[in-house]
């Protein structure tokens, strides 16, 4: 995973009078979209935007983050808000802590350190976008997963060389006159291979369209019941997997009416005249 933060901060720390925006934070100022320079007032005091997170599925997208003199600054300035809309944050008090835990030390080990040597705090730890637990069971599925996938595979091939097996048995009498009117076995060959490729091309496409809305969905009962957050993979990668998704359809058609268009190509045009149905 890359970076949540799009493009580069500037150089040193956040100023009292910068704020980073989480990817969803523009809807609170009714935008369709906010970009780095943009001026946004919080609580009364203006803010320049230097940053944008990208989106993380976390409560982050909808906040964003300034220097700590700046909140209390933004308390004082919200007691004469034309809003009224109070924030009552004390000079010296915080409401939370990240800690960065090292990658030899065990999150688990640190929030119990933490909670019984530190009084009067709740020790929340981060959770990942795929949890360790999740990712042991995706683990162990994906050897299952694989033999099932190549089970349909395998019988998505012999489905459709025996469907087109039937077209060509359908059409003999079609083909012959072909051939009889001087098409070659080359000619027959590429038009049974041609109508594989654009059958198989159209349902790669309606497969991909209806899994992806299927998803889209699903996506909350998916959050729900795995516990973890679901993003959507960047435009080049959806890019990408779909192409390859569709060269897989495109070949698995291919390697299905290989036979059938053999069959065809050498029909004898007299014979399949004579028996074409």
């Amino acid at each position: 995973m890359g970076p949540w933060i799009k493009g580069n901060l500037p150089e040193g720390r956040l100023k009292d009078n910068e704020v980073i925006l989480g990817s969803n934070a523009h809807i609170f100022f009714g935008k369709s979209e906010s970009y780095i320079g943009d001026k946004e007032v919080f609580y009364g005091k203006e803010f320049t935007v230097v940053g944008i997170l990208d989106s993380t599925g976390i409560g982050i997208d909808d906040g964003g983050f300034v220097t700590l003199a700046s909140v209390y600054n933004m308390t004082k300035t919200s007691e004469s808000n034309e809003t009224k809309r109070l924030l009552d944050v004390k000079p010296g008090e915080i409401s939370a802590l990240m800690v960065n835990v090292k990658p030899e030390y065990a999150r688990v080990d640190v929030a119990t350190a933490i909670e019984t040597q530190v009084s009067g705090v709740a020790v929340v730890t981060s959770k990942e976008l795929m949890s360790s637990s999740v990712a042991r069971q995706l683990e162990g599925l994906r050897p299952y997963l694989v033999m099932i996938g190549g089970g349909f595979w395998v019988i998505s091939v012999l489905m459709i060389g025996a469907l087109f097996s039937m077209v060509v048995n359908e059409r003999r009498r079609e083909l012959g006159l072909l051939q009889a009117m001087g098409a070659t076995r080359a000619y027959i060959f590429r038009l049974v291979m041609l109508e594989a490729v654009q059958l198989t091309a159209i349902g790669g496409i309606c497969g991909m369209a209806v899994g992806a809305a299927v998803i889209f969905v699903l996506k909350g009962t998916i959050e729900v019941s795995l516990g973890i957050a679901y993003l959507w993979p960047g435009a080049g990668f959806i890019a990408v997997f779909s192409l390859s998704l569709l060269v897989m359809a495109i070949s698995t058609g291919i390697l299905a009416a290989l036979y059938p268009a053999i069959v065809a190509s050498r029909l004898e045009p007299y014979q399949a005249i004579r028996t074409g149905e």
